[in-house]
């Protein structure tokens, strides 16, 4: 397993990243999840982890990243009285991670999340750096906040259940950001080609 650092939380990569967190400091836990990974990637997860967590399920896809759907993560926190002590779990790609860490981030003024991508495309990009929020009006993102999660854990396992086609969509996020990589202060370096 490989521990990278970002400016105030880590991203674990590895077959044991699901271990790598501490859980066991919170009152309650959910686990944010869409159909796809509910059937593929929550059995893994809860068998590595064997927390006692509810379970939020949300539709997939990016029609359903909105406020509406937002609405349906703060009643089940509020339902069963979450609080600042509570963590939300985002088990799934980038609308879980999105939508998860914008509803954690506004319910009760903010609680702990952490993400906890299954594709391709979160791991490259949508999980990190603390990018959060819903399209509003047809308009992708246009409702957000910037708040990093708690930590970030990266399983490879998770892309075996992948279709062909958003692997090739991961791949392509992934030579994007080689392509536009920063010197590490910020400023863009030369692109590689």
């Amino acid at each position: 397993m490989k521990e990278l650092k970002a400016s105030d939380y880590s991203i674990f990569i590895g077959k044991e990243s699901l271990q790598a967190y501490d859980f066991n400091s919170y009152n309650q836990m959910a686990i944010l999840v869409d159909e796809n990974t509910k059937r593929d990637c929550l059995p893994i997860f809860l068998k590595a982890t064997n927390i006692d967590a509810i379970l939020i399920e949300i539709p997939s896809g990016e029609e359903h990243k909105n406020l509406e759907k937002c609405q349906l993560i703060w009643n089940a926190l509020s339902s069963h009285h979450f609080n600042r002590n509570s963590l939300l779990i985002n088990l799934g790609g980038g609308v879980v991670g999105d939508m998860g860490g914008f509803a954690a981030s506004t319910y009760k003024r903010g609680i702990d999340f952490i993400q906890i991508p299954t594709s391709l495309l979160a791991m490259a990009d949508a999980s990190l750096g603390g990018k959060l929020g819903v399209d509003f009006a047809c308009l992708k993102n246009q409702i957000g906040v910037f708040n990093n999660p708690k930590t970030v854990l990266i399983n490879p396992v998770f892309l075996n259940s992948l279709p062909k086609n958003q692997l090739l969509s991961g791949f392509a996020e992934v030579v994007k950001h080689a392509l536009i990589r920063t010197n590490g202060i910020g400023k863009k370096s030369k692109p590689l080609l």
